[in-house]
């Protein structure tokens, strides 16, 4: 694949810090308003904050860029379990089902915000951390995006920063639970509240949370002077003056076989030696090719005229570039030794081969071609092994079908719908499969869309 493809949107960079920076900012903007405005209003604070991270997330979905919102997404979470937690426990005291230190009570003038933000913010982290891949956001930015390897490089950069992004909200709030009830139960005097205890439990927090915005503010300056030395960046203004540009690549198929090529490039690798793809793929400086464009053009690159052109699926990048990548099969009649050789070099792979190579030598396949199988043998195996409900065809839990190359020409599938994807994530498989269906039925959300 072409290295241009895969060129990061250089304000896809600062999206990532700057959903970070908000999100923390919002967390600083709790304690410090807690701490200058009456004690009452705590949960009242906190709720407002949520409210602004949650139209974060939610603008997320509906913007033309594409940026992780998974810190926002935490944090938003840690605000409500915070405000739910704390008026609860208050109400509990004012009923006298509990009794509760005055340094939890929102009604006292002591009210100490980070003995339960903070292990609250543990747990929270913790939580999303374990489900990273698994919650709705996630589940919905795939289907939506692609996976990492679909995106390219912002996808694996975004992949493996969210993933140290609240890794590094474990370490923050690790840090400021210990403070906070170290110094609670060793050090802390309820006579009156000092100038040290103010230190303690706010300034100290929020010069934690400034400091870890600077440091992530000159990492990701760091990573956008790397990506520019090593000419993976795209800047907006380039995107203005290029205009849109629609990719096509074509799996050329005959039988059980697909033809590839070694020393294939690989825009996400530098070493390209031993990495096989399809050999057949053009650029078009237009917003999508006609469909009778392209059978003249892969007929005239595989040097057979008589085979059937079919859509596979498409995407187009969420940077606002207009850059658009369509992938096709070319179905060739008869069988493969009619076909020694084509007007490219390559060779022919069975599908138990392909399949093989998939499994266990993926670094020998591009990375296009890993994404664009991995969407392949999902929707596949998903459509043979569960129901349009997600119920199980076969009722045996560990039967698990296969597929062939054979089998796609005679297919019917859309494979550019992300029906069988979504039963793939979601189905009788699941824990409380039934429980979490009706859920869902009833609160169902409808993300943006990349697709074409």
């Amino acid at each position: 694949m072409p290295k241009d493809l895969f060129k990061v949107n250089s304000e896809q960079i600062f999206f990532l810090w700057r959903n970070f920076a908000i999100s923390v900012l919002t967390i600083i903007l709790t304690h410090f308003l807690t701490r200058i405005l009456p004690v009452y209003m705590a949960p009242i604070i906190s709720t407002v904050g949520a409210a602004a991270i949650y139209f974060v997330v939610y603008n997320n979905y509906y913007s033309n860029s594409e940026s992780c919102v998974i810190v926002p997404y935490t944090v938003f979470l840690i605000l409500v379990a915070y405000t739910i937690t704390l008026v609860s426990l208050n109400l509990l005291n004012i009923w006298t089902v509990i009794s509760i230190p005055a340094e939890m009570n929102f009604f006292s003038g002591y009210y100490i915000p980070n003995l339960l933000l903070a292990p609250i913010g543990l747990v929270t982290s913790l939580f999303i951390y374990w489900r990273r891949h698994k919650i709705s956001i996630c589940a919905n930015c795939k289907l939506t995006n692609g996976t990492p390897l679909d995106r390219g490089r912002v996808g694996i950069i975004y992949s493996s920063e969210s993933e140290l992004q609240l890794r590094n909200l474990i370490y923050i709030y690790i840090l400021l639970t210990s403070l906070a009830w170290g110094y609670y139960l060793f050090a802390y005097i309820d006579v009156n509240f000092s100038k040290r205890d103010v230190y303690v439990f706010t300034w100290l927090a929020i010069a934690t949370y400034i400091c870890d915005i600077i440091y992530f503010g000159i990492r990701y300056y760091n990573l956008f002077l790397d990506l520019k030395e090593n000419d993976e960046l795209i800047y907006p203004e380039d995107i203005t003056d290029s205009g849109v540009r629609t990719y096509a690549r074509f799996y050329v198929i005959c039988s059980d076989n697909m033809y590839m090529s070694h020393h294939s490039p690989d825009g996400l690798r530098d070493d390209d030696s031993n990495i096989m793809d399809s050999p057949f793929l053009i650029k078009r400086n237009m917003n999508g090719i006609p469909e009778i464009e392209l059978k003249a053009i892969i007929s005239r690159m595989t040097g057979v005229s008589d085979g059937t052109l079919r859509f596979f699926y498409g995407r187009k990048t969420a940077d606002a570039s207009g850059r658009r990548l369509l992938r096709y099969f070319y179905f060739l009649p008869g069988d493969v030794e009619e076909y020694p050789e084509l007007a490219v070099a390559g060779e022919w792979l069975s599908s138990e081969k392909l399949k093989t190579l998939y499994n266990k030598e993926p670094d020998r396949l591009s990375s296009t071609c890993l994404a664009d199988i991995s969407r392949l043998a999902t929707i596949l195996i998903t459509q043979k092994t569960f129901t349009d409900e997600g119920e199980r065809r076969v009722k045996i839990m560990h039967y698990h079908p296969s597929f062939n190359l054979q089998e796609l020409q005679e297919s019917e599938t859309d494979f550019q719908d992300d029906k069988w994807i979504r039963i793939s994530m979601f189905n009788a498989d699941t824990k409380f499969f039934r429980l979490r269906k009706w859920w869902r039925s009833k609160w169902r959300n409808t993300p943006n869309t990349n697709r074409l």
